[in-house]
């Protein structure tokens, strides 16, 4: 337990003010183009898209739960992280470091996934809806593979405990929350993400599993009760990702706006990981003894 300076309150207050706003520019902008996100799925989806649904949320799921899918290498942070003058030599010692030189590592991943998102778009975008089957798994591939390497960047890793760990399957649930909170398109919406990824981290209270033993802490996240939250999650997100989506198929300027889309979506999941990781980096160093209050108007 650490004593927060001024920087680190002024931090926590900022994300507060993040917290209270509505969703993001381009996540807001999406939703009055293709408003309502109901019509423009029933209208402008193709229905063998429809159709598809159910097996392309199988495949995410499948992806997402495949940690060897998201091609982070623990190796490869810590690199980026000495670049920073951070001199740290494994991932759970990083929560040592300064925040502010941690934060430059993580926009520095934002805007990688950022550029890897629009190359990606502006080739599945040429195809047309098919290559939009193609396109969500590498998307949401790549928004989480995002997401976990800026959970690393703070200190946070999957397999800490190992792979197959209680603590590893909720880290996964952990990011799918942050996931969901990123790609809200109503504050109404983003609200209840925040308090829903809120219960989710009180409910798993880590002293309490290691007081009471793995068995324990198994049966509150076990792998399929993971599994099937991950299904709902990823099904409700694919929904609202596929709706907006349907705005760049456009003939002759698909490819761009789908590098565009890509571009700023990934940005968009970049920016909560960013807020929340560095909420929970700075709640852990004071104790966790600070509540934010969320109220949904």
């Amino acid at each position: 337990m650490a004593k927060l300076n001024s920087s680190d309150k002024q931090i926590l207050e900022d994300i507060a003010l993040w917290k209270s706003n509505g969703p993001g520019f381009f996540s807001q902008a999406t939703e009055f183009i293709s408003k309502p996100i109901s019509w423009a799925g029933d209208k402008l989806i193709p229905e063998e898209v429809k159709s598809q649904m159910g097996r392309l949320t199988e495949t995410i799921v499948d992806k997402l739960h495949d940690l060897s899918k998201w091609t982070v290498k623990e190796e490869e942070v810590l690199k980026a992280t000495r670049e920073f003058e951070i001199d740290s030599d494994t991932i759970i010692a990083l929560k040592k470091a300064s925040i502010q030189d941690l934060d430059h590592v993580s926009e520095k991943f934002i805007k990688t996934n950022c550029q890897l998102g629009a190359a990606e778009g502006f080739g599945t975008g040429l195809i047309g809806w098919p290559g939009l089957i193609a396109d969500l798994p590498a998307l949401f591939t790549l928004c989480m593979r995002e997401i976990y390497q800026i959970s690393l960047c703070y200190g946070y890793a999957i397999d800490e405990h190992g792979p197959e760990s209680a603590q590893a399957e909720f880290e996964i649930g952990y990011m799918l929350r942050i996931f969901r909170v990123a790609t809200a398109s109503t504050k109404v919406e983003k609200t209840k993400a925040l308090l829903d990824l809120k219960d989710f981290e009180v409910e798993f209270n880590p002293e309490v599993s290691q007081d009471l033993g793995n068995d324990y802490a198994r049966k509150q996240i076990g792998k399929s009760a993971a599994i099937n939250l991950s299904r709902m999650i990823v099904n409700e997100i694919i929904r609202q990702t596929l709706a907006r989506k349907a705005v760049t198929f456009i003939p002759g300027i698909g490819a761009v706006l789908t590098a565009g889309f890509n571009y700023a979506y990934i940005s968009d999941v970049g920016q909560a990981a960013f807020m929340l990781y560095r909420e929970r980096f700075l709640l852990d160093k004071k104790g966790r003894k600070q509540v934010i209050n969320i109220e949904i108007d």
